[in-house]
């Protein structure tokens, strides 16, 4: 099994510039069938929060005639 590498950017302060510095080294470090992977995991991860936390139906009106 490969260990796999672990990457955390530790910043004091907010700096999205070095944040999206640090995206974009990461993303150019994994190959496109690593990146296609992440990607389809993700959107699996975002669909099962969806269906799990299906959205409340609104309550219905009642008018009071």
């Amino acid at each position: 099994m490969k260990k796999k590498k672990t990457h955390i950017l530790s910043l004091e302060k907010d700096d999205p510039k070095k944040e999206l510095e640090f995206e974009v080294t990461f993303q150019l470090s994994l190959t496109s069938s690593q990146r296609y992977k992440r990607m389809i995991k993700m959107f699996k991860q975002n669909m099962d929060s969806i269906n799990k936390n299906e959205r409340q139906k609104t309550p219905a009106i009642i008018s009071r005639a």
